[in-house]
């Protein structure tokens, strides 16, 4: 037990090492994370406004574009960075209570950090002001945010696990993120699309996850798809194999 704690300790310290750090570069850290998202639902906004049909009509479109777009790139975020801690090597490794593990989990731990932050603050003043306050479900909008890190940060273990004996491959991620752009449910609810394409839809876990939080959050709106049983078994799936392959390669060296 102590070591538990000791090892939770040791992840605490290089979350806030990575938050100071951030600070640090003030301008091109913290400053870009808060402007990305909201240049993206700005643009997003604009392209609503000139195309009002992609827009559901029972849905305030800030707090739509919110509950998809912040959430969503805090999952890449936090891929990004459990897959750079994994994938290279780091001079904390010589310490010998610090491992990949940790090192990523800190990192993506200040990504979460930093993300729920921002979600915070967006949806709850666009929220206010489209009159879509408070959420239906908070704990289940709250569940479903946790549920988005988590994934990304075993998706993470397991690409840059993979990426210390095939480097190539973390040119999966930048596909990936763009797939999941057009098809993760970031802009759109399933119920847009005839439900003939419905299957095509719900392989992805992030859909799933994304239909929840604006299930969640909306009293008008009732997934027909969304499973929160699918959503853990991809969880319990990558920590089980990017933990089980981060072991196995414990001893190949970094390329």
């Amino acid at each position: 037990m102590s070591a538990l704690r000791t090892q939770l300790r040791v992840i605490a310290t290089l979350t806030i090492r990575d938050l100071q750090n951030l600070m640090r570069g003030y301008n091109y850290g913290f400053a870009w994370a808060l402007l990305e998202p909201v240049i993206f639902i700005g643009l997003m906004r604009i392209a609503r406004s000139a195309f009002k049909g992609l827009t559901p009509p029972d849905m305030p479109p800030n707090t739509f574009l919110i509950l998809g777009i912040v959430p969503f790139y805090m999952y890449n975020s936090a891929l990004g960075s459990a897959y750079q801690a994994i994938s290279g090597p780091d001079t904390l490794l010589q310490f010998p209570r610090v491992t990949p593990i940790d090192i990523a989990l800190g990192s993506a731990l200040s990504d979460f950090c930093i993300y729920f932050a921002l979600f915070l603050g967006f949806v709850g003043f666009f929220s206010i002001y489209e009159r879509a306050w408070p959420p239906q479900n908070g704990l289940e909008v709250l569940l479903v945010f946790i549920a988005l890190w988590i994934m990304g940060v075993g998706l993470g273990i397991v690409v840059g696990t993979a990426a210390r004996v095939f480097p190539p491959i973390k040119q999966f991620i930048s596909y990936y993120n763009l797939a999941n752009r057009m098809l993760g449910g970031m802009l759109f609810v399933i119920t847009m699309f005839p439900s003939s394409f419905w299957p095509y839809f719900t392989w992805n876990p992030i859909l799933h996850c994304m239909e929840m939080l604006r299930d969640g959050w909306f009293v008008t709106y009732t997934s027909p798809v969304a499973s929160p049983a699918y959503v853990i078994e991809w969880i319990l799936g990558l920590f089980l194999l990017g933990l089980s392959l981060e072991r196995f390669q414990r001893r190949v060296p970094y390329l």
